[in-house]
């Protein structure tokens, strides 16, 4: 018999649950006798102290050996005490109960109670871990030691252990006798469980095999053979539902199987029935599913086209009828669903004629083609009927029907050519009366519903005919009332008469004209402007009858052509002209001046100084505000003959024309550069600015306005260097340097590419130890033809160019990789030592460390070569750090995190904040050069470096002082502790073989300027 599934997970939850508990509260209880336990143990050895110790007392001060021994030997027949231990005040044990003698632990808890103050000591009890040490070698037991000091102390202690073994024991046993008890009420609850469970589930077991029978179709065995139906339980309603319902399900059944028999022999006497139609038929069939394979076909399709069964059947549809004949059906193959098969809902019908290839010719035929579903997939219908002899007939019958046409048309091209001949001068005078009509009435609608204004006017310019359109230009209602006003004054509507007179004129001397634009004034008094065609109209003599043509309205065009050049050659924002047209003004002075000697002309070209803080924090409106004044204040300040524009973003040109000097422009300069520093109130704040400008006087020379502006620009860039808020004027050298420095920029990113920038060392030197404590890292380009380029000049360049992350990551590569091996010319010389080592510090220039792939760079550069990132030092100017100082210190702490140091080079020449300094993750300070150049001569620079001396003391950062190039710089460095020095006096910049001799030379050895510095002293 099966078990019940259902109870059998039910009593497997609640063992489990049961087991849980039991065990639980075993653990509960048995923690609980424990501690008990050991709160009774703890309370019976501080108690046998106190007795030991008071009772005794006497005995122990005098210090009685045998007595103390002989007194706490009793001890040890109290249950669960380990040892007894008597000590004097200073820690030494008088007697004890332990052999061979106390554990390490119990000794070390009397020397600590001992080192008490005599007189302060009080009683404690503590747990000791190895307290007891058995003599059989069996792991060291713990005890809980009690102490009870005599006298306070002064006269020593009495030191009791409990085994603390025998409260395991108590536990374990307490624990393993309610197991033992839960264990008993936990089989019989089971068995009960079990008896309950069974009794329950056992006629569930039986319904469920009865229904399994009954989903079999099986109804041998009653319901009433397997469950007791006169239950009244929830189990006897459940079989008598069960029973019922088995009863109906057999009736339908059975019904069913009768209908299935019935239906299975009507489809199979059809399709017997079709089967033999489908034989029978003259014409072919096919049948194709959705993939273009044959499934279906008949004899007479075989017969037609002369193929073998086994040839057709499961084939493509393609292979068997040919690709031509598949396509015109729409019976794709390969896969492909077929195209006369639609998703409409209805079979779809189509009729066609193709061809079919036979062996040696080819087979007419009709097909008829229909789309058919079949349960999910969906097949075409073909019928193929052979219409030879159809095609013969029709054959015969067309040429029988060409040759009745023939002599048919024949004859009547005959009749009919003698029938035109009566009819032509009929005709053609009734079409000439008819085509008048029609021109003129044409004429008139065209004249009446035409959009542009037709006039007629004689020679003498009276108007003698105007269509309505005409009329509404004029700002009259009708051509009549237009035709009654302008009769005696033809000329009155013109704003200029003689205009008028000049279009007649022309059309009577040229005989036509085109797009005359004059100006008009409408009854209603609005001025218009209107454009006028005209022509003149003669007879056979080439007298002039009358003139006509046509008007428009173009006042809506010419003022959309207005605005548009308005757009074309203005600034949107300001009105100022802009680049195109200053530089067709430009272009016309430069074309001035070279007709008049005496014609002279500048060109300023102004940008302004913070544009972008004010755009940024005050927002763009009051940025276009800016711009707006300003470019008031300049029109102010120049003359009407001058052109002022403006080129975009905050740049202004101004093209001064007809002055008598050049000091005229740089006087107009000085007054806009004044009134542009002028404060400006702008959206409730006020706001000051200023603008640098170039200005170019000597216009010879010159051919494109291009060339002018490009060296006013170069003028004004110059300004901007040299401090803003001032102009230069352009000279030559200027256009030179901008010369060499584009060629510059060629050849650099040419020595980029190919790796030409050379790097060499500098060495930095430890003033304590006199030895080499590092390298700089330094950039050196050596062009071919211009020689040594100071890294102050091309550094900038490739800054401006985005070439210094390739150059800073190649100078970093290569002073990684030439550190390594200098390391390893360290080692060989047996300096070991992480002192001993030296570090390389490389350059970032400001561009690189703003960059976000910096640290990522530098991580993969180390990884590359190497090198321990704590040999490499990062130098950053000052400047650099406080450009953004939040975003430095967020850039700092991402350096600091790859291990490597970080120095500030440059340090007293920005305006760094000593809090920032302090927040900074820097490691290093180096002075700048021109402090330590002149600390031997200058009492101030010799104060501030002792200031920054003592900073990095107190920061705990070490200082590097830069440029020492005297034997009495160097003296004053080393008094005041500075620890590190770098300078020409030691050694110039040298490539890396000359550097490597240097080492060699001075690697142990102090360097000269320690011994000059020595005899001088």
């Amino acid at each position: 018999m099966r078990h019940s599934r259902l109870f059998r997970r039910t009593l497997a939850f609640m063992v489990t649950v049961f087991g849980v508990m039991a065990l639980a509260s075993s653990l509960i209880s048995g923690i609980h006798i424990s501690n008990e336990l050991q709160k009774e143990y703890a309370s019976k050895a501080l108690a046998l102290a106190v007795s030991l110790a008071e009772s005794d007392m006497y005995t122990l001060l005098q210090q009685d050996v045998i007595v103390v021994q002989s007194r706490i030997d009793t001890c040890l027949e109290i249950e669960g005490v380990a040892y007894v231990l008597v000590a004097d005040e200073h820690g030494r044990v008088l007697a004890h109960t332990v052999a061979p003698g106390p554990s390490p632990a119990v000794l070390a808890e009397v020397a600590s109670f001992a080192a008490i103050a005599p007189g302060q000591g009080t009683s404690r009890v503590v747990e000791l871990k190895r307290g007891i040490l058995p003599l059989d070698g069996s792991p060291a037991r713990t005890s809980i030691h009690a102490v009870w000091p005599i006298l306070h102390g002064l006269g020593g202690a009495v030191h009791v252990g409990m085994d603390k073994a025998s409260i395991h024991g108590h536990f374990w046993s307490a624990f393993l006798a309610q197991q033992v008890v839960i264990l008993g009420l936990f089989l019989a609850s089971a068995a009960a469980a079990w008896l309950f469970v069974r009794s329950i589930s056992r006629p569930l077991i039986r319904l469920s095999e009865y229904s399994n029978r009954v989903a079999a179709h099986d109804f041998s065995v009653l319901l009433e053979q397997v469950v007791d139906l006169k239950a009244q339980d929830e189990v006897g309603e459940l079989a008598r539902s069960m029973r019922s319902m088995a009863g109906e399900l057999a009736q339908h059944i059975e019904i069913l199987s009768h209908k299935a028999q019935s239906a299975t022999d009507e489809l199979e006497d059809a399709l017997a029935y079709l089967s033999a139609i489908i034989n029978s038929m003259p014409n072919g069939l096919l049948v194709v599913d959705s993939r273009g394979i044959i499934t279906r076909f008949n004899k007479a399709f075989l017969g037609m086209l002369q193929l073998d069964e086994r040839l057709v059947l499961g084939r493509p549809c393609m292979e068997v009828l040919g690709a031509r004949p598949t396509q015109e059906l729409g019976l794709l193959g390969r896969g492909a669903p077929p195209d006369a098969c639609s998703v409409g809902a209805g079979p779809n019908f189509a009729v066609k004629e193709i061809e079919l290839a036979q062996p040696g010719r080819t087979l007419p035929v009709e097909v008829s083609t229909v789309c058919l579903r079949l349960h999910e997939d969906r097949a075409i219908l073909c019928v193929f009927r052979d219409i030879t002899e159809r095609k013969q007939n029709y054959e015969i019958s067309r040429r029988a029907q060409e040759d009745l046409e023939r002599k048919v048309e024949e004859r009547t091209r005959e009749l009919s050519h003698a029938n035109a001949l009566l009819k032509l001068e009929a005709a053609e005078r009734s079409m000439v009366g008819e085509a008048l009509r029609k021109a003129e009435a044409r004429y008139r609608s065209i004249f009446e519903k035409a959009v542009e204004g037709i006039f007629q006017i004689s020679t003498e310019g009276r108007y003698l005919a105007a269509n309505p359109a005409l009329a509404r230009i004029f700002g009259y209602d009708s051509p009549d009332e237009f035709m009654t006003a302008v009769a005696m004054a033809p000329e009155r509507h013109f704003v200029d008469p003689e205009s008028h007179r000049e279009f007649l004129r022309r059309i009577e001397v040229f005989g036509q004209i085109k797009e005359f634009q004059t100006r008009i004034k409408r009854v209603d008094g609005v001025l218009v402007w209107i454009s006028s065609n005209g022509h003149k109209v003669t007879d056979r003599t080439g007298e002039t009858l009358y003139f006509e043509g046509s008007v428009e309205d173009m006042t809506v065009r010419r003022e959309m052509e207005n605005a548009l050049r308005q757009q074309a050659f203005h600034d949107p924002l300001t009105g100022l002209p802009n680049r195109m047209l200053f530089q067709d003004h430009l272009q016309l002075a430069l074309e001035r001046s070279k007709r008049r000697r005496d014609y002279l002309f500048a060109v300023l070209y102004m940008d302004l100084d913070r544009f972008k803080v004010i755009n940024d924090s005050l927002g763009h409106e009051t940025g276009d505000e800016l711009l707006k004044a300003v470019a008031r204040n300049l029109e102010v300040c120049v003359r009407a003959t001058d052109t002022v524009a403006r080129f975009g973003g905050d740049e202004f040109a101004i093209l001064l024309e007809e002055i008598d000097a050049p000091r005229e422009a740089v006087k107009i300069a000085r007054r806009i550069l004044e009134e542009v520093a002028q404060p400006l109130m702008l959206s409730g704040h006020e706001v000051f600015t200023t603008a640098s400008m170039g200005i170019v006087l000597v216009t010879d020379g010159y051919e494109r306005p291009d060339s002018i502006l490009r060296d006013a620009d170069t003028a004004m860039y110059k300004a901007k260097e040299q401090g803003k808020a001032r102009f230069k004027v352009f000279n030559q050298k200027m256009h030179e340097q901008a010369l060499r420095i584009m060629e510059l920029e060629s050849e650099l990113r040419r020595a980029v590419e190919r790796r030409e920038i050379q790097v060499y060392y500098q060495p930095i030197v430890d003033l304590a130890r006199q030895r080499i404590h590092g390298f700089e890292a330094l950039s050196r380009w050596i062009h071919p033809r211009h020689g040594f380029i100071p890294p102050s000049e091309f550094i900038p360049l490739a800054e401006d160019t985005g070439l210094i992350a390739p150059l800073g990551a190649e100078v970093l590569r290569t002073a990684c990789t030439t550190l390594l091996a200098w390391h390893q010319l360290f080692m060989a010389n047996g300096l070991t030592e992480e002192a001993d080592l030296p570090r390389m510090s490389v350059n970032i220039s400001g561009k690189q460390f703003l960059q976000p792939s910096l640290v990522g760079e530098i991580q993969a550069i180390l990884a590359e070569t190497g090198l321990d990132p704590q040999y490499l030092t990062l130098e950053i100017t000052e400047n650099v750090l406080m450009i953004n100082a939040e975003g430095a210190g967020s850039m700092l702490a991402k350096l600091k995190r790859l291990g490597v140091c970080v120095s500030m080079d440059d340090f007293g020449t920005g305006y760094s904040s000593l809090s920032y300094l302090r927040q900074f993750p820097i490691d290093h300070i180096k002075i700048d050069r021109g402090f330590v150049s002149s600390c031997d001569e200058d009492a101030e620079s010799f104060a501030i470096i002792k200031t920054v001396l003592s900073l990095g003391a107190a920061l705990g950062m070490e200082v590097v002082a830069e440029g020492v190039e005297t034997v009495g710089q160097l003296g004053l460095l080393v008094d005041k502790g500075c620890q590190y020095g770098q300078g020409y006096l030691f050694s110039r910049p040298l490539p890396p073989e000359e550097m490597k001799a240097f080492i060699m030379q001075h690697m142990t050895s102090p360097h000269a300027a320690f011994d000059e510095l020595t005899r001088q002293r």
